[in-house]
């Protein structure tokens, strides 16, 4: 997790233009909030201007959650904030980064073995299409967690699907939004 965030930090990230005083007024938030099992599972909250990652948020598999500036301007309060750290942690809690990557791992490994000298694209091939099964899992079980979470703290659950859908439609872009419309 730490590697992997230096080398974000290396070709995407940039240091956050938010004021530390409005990300220790997030952390501290978020920190106070009930998780749904009375067990919060240790991370670290790290804000950056998002470059090309644009509007997001992850977690590494070390309990590092990263949320970027254009989430934050993108939220519409700090519920939806809360609410996709929430999933976040979901993503922590479950360690889902870490099974991600073990099972990534052991499919190529596995892959390689079996076929011999195959090339990367071709042994990655089957962990792609196994970690988008997974995947879909995975988000699902962080979204159950967050509205678990969202609920204990009288937050409504909603507010985690109204950052969601404008996520998505960020992610999708402009083109996308005409093409809709």
């Amino acid at each position: 997790g730490d590697r992997t965030l230096a080398l974000l930090d290396r070709v995407g990230f940039a240091a956050s233009d938010l004021p530390a005083e409005r990300q220790a007024q997030l952390d501290a938030r978020f920190a106070a909030l009930q998780p749904p099992d009375g067990v919060t599972p240790p991370h670290a909250i790290h804000f950056r201007a998002g470059g090309p990652f644009g509007a997001n948020a992850f977690a590494l598999p070390n309990g590092d959650v990263i949320v970027t500036d254009e989430l934050v301007a993108l939220a519409e309060d700090d519920d939806e904030i809360l609410a996709v750290l929430a999933h976040e942690l979901g993503h922590v809690r479950e360690r889902h980064g870490l099974r991600t990557f073990l099972q990534g791992t052991a499919v190529g490994i596995a892959v390689a073995l079996f076929f011999g000298d195959v090339s990367t694209v071709l042994a990655g091939v089957p962990a792609f299409l196994l970690e988008t099964k997974y995947s879909r899992d995975f988000e699902r079980q962080a979204d159950a967690y967050a509205a678990a979470m969202l609920r204990a703290n009288d937050i409504p659950a909603a507010r985690l699907g109204a950052i969601l859908q404008r996520l998505e439609a960020a992610a999708s872009g402009p083109a996308a939004a005409d093409e809709e419309g």
